[in-house]
């Protein structure tokens, strides 16, 4: 088979455990923290339909961004239906082309090449459909996140499922262990995992309450976040810009219940229901106190997968060298990262480039002392760079959406949009 490395390899171990905030809720000391939130979210809730009411004359409970926001999203489940569906027939391709390397003797290193050739071309091929699919139908935003999150999500699973089964016998593949891992919270993939006995139906319950609430608490900020179209039509001077970047830094934490509702939420209901027993999704990142650990540990799922299959292979099998194989990793999270971007908001939002490469990156090898001063000055900068991020996407998309560019230059391509065109800036 494709020759290997003689390296002693560790492996990661899937044991029965629960979620980082899972066991800090539900000590009796700190289960006054979840409360506290849950009360926080009621006042601020109150706060946001009161002024809604006396401000407009009633209360929509964000009904109506709700309903903008799932324009045509029946056809967002059609294009995930087929982007499923390509993703169960690899396991049968790939069971095939392992059945034809079995009888290339002498040819094998052929048969690796020819197979990954078409492996990188059906990734080429998903994305650019996916993205072209979003231009079609004219998705809104929770479509677009909808595909592209799932569409980066069944991708990485395919990876996983190939790399891990590259060197096996076809008889040995099981369709019905390949489809759980699909759907199971984890894009490592095992033949088995660790499983719990039963399903906790009241954790599935709360679970889905927490998942409910937490969307329209996003939804509240959105509407008090993104820039109306009133106040866009009214034209922004340089300093208007700046300003509606600093008033809505109060806001920027409310967004980070975005992570709660995708990392523990979510990941826990789906683990429940699948009785999934490996719960660490993330590490307790808010604690630490320098970006190499928060990158590291605020998403386990992701950094796993990057890790196994991107960090460690570029080392093994292309260069072994630590400083190319973190370049590797970052511009391959760069890239998936900018496609998002790319897809929901309508073009090349360059903010990620300077983030990802001029800024994490040469962050990640700085060691901070452990003092909570440094703790204090990372979350500063995380939320700063959060809501400038946030907020730049929304002045994009409707610059792009209002005056969008027509052959552009190279130069017109790299420079934020709002900033060039007529239709929010006052030159």
């Amino acid at each position: 088979m494709y020759p290997k490395k003689e390296k002693t390899k560790i492996e990661k171990k899937f044991v029965i455990r629960n979620s980082v905030l899972t066991d800090i809720f539900d000590h009796h000391q700190t289960r006054n923290l979840y409360n506290f939130l849950a009360i926080f979210f009621i006042c601020f809730s109150i706060h946001t339909l009161g002024s809604e009411y006396f401000i407009t004359g009633r209360i929509t409970f964000g009904f109506g961004l709700i309903r903008k926001a799932f324009l045509h999203f029946d056809k967002a489940i059609f294009v995930w239906l087929c982007s499923f569906a390509s993703v169960c027939a690899m396991f049968y391709v790939f069971k095939m082309w392992l059945i034809l390397t079995t009888f290339a003797k002498g040819k094998t290193i052929i048969f690796y090449w020819f197979g990954a050739t078409c492996l990188v071309l059906y990734y080429f091929c998903s994305l650019k459909l996916v993205t072209y699919a979003i231009r079609y139908f004219e998705f809104n935003v929770i479509g677009k996140f909808f595909l592209t999150y799932e569409q980066s999500r069944l991708l990485m699973k395919v990876h996983a499922f190939v790399r891990s089964k590259i060197s096996n016998e076809p008889s040995g593949l099981s369709f019905s262990k390949y489809l759980y891992f699909l759907f199971a919270p984890t894009l490592i993939y095992r033949d088995t995992y660790p499983r719990t006995n039963t399903i906790n139906w009241k954790f599935v319950v709360q679970c889905l309450l927490e998942s409910i609430t937490i969307f329209f608490v996003l939804t509240f900020c959105a509407m008090n976040t993104f820039p109306s179209p009133e106040r866009l039509a009214q034209k922004y001077t340089l300093s208007d810009v700046i300003f509606e970047f600093l008033d809505k830094i109060l806001y920027t934490p409310l967004a980070l219940t975005q992570y709660f509702l995708v990392f523990h939420t979510v990941q826990n209901l789906f683990a429940e229901m699948l009785r999934f027993g490996d719960r660490l999704f993330y590490l307790d990142w808010w604690n630490q106190h320098s970006f190499n650990a928060w990158l590291t540990e605020w998403n386990i799922i992701v950094h796993d997968w990057l890790y196994y299959y991107i960090y460690r292979d570029f080392k093994e099998y292309v260069y072994d060298n630590t400083f190319l194989a973190r370049v590797a990793v970052f511009l391959l999270s760069f890239g998936m990262h900018e496609w998002v971007v790319y897809c929901i908001v309508g073009g090349f939002f360059p903010a990620l480039l300077f983030a990802f490469m001029l800024m994490l990156f040469p962050l990640s090898y700085f060691k901070f002392p452990k003092t909570n001063i440094c703790n204090v000055l990372l979350w500063c900068f995380a939320i700063l760079s959060l809501e400038i991020f946030i907020t730049g996407c929304g002045l994009e998309w409707y610059a792009l959406s209002t005056s969008p560019l027509i052959n552009p230059t190279l130069w017109e391509k790299i420079l934020p949009r709002f900033l060039t065109c007529d239709c929010i800036l006052k030159i």
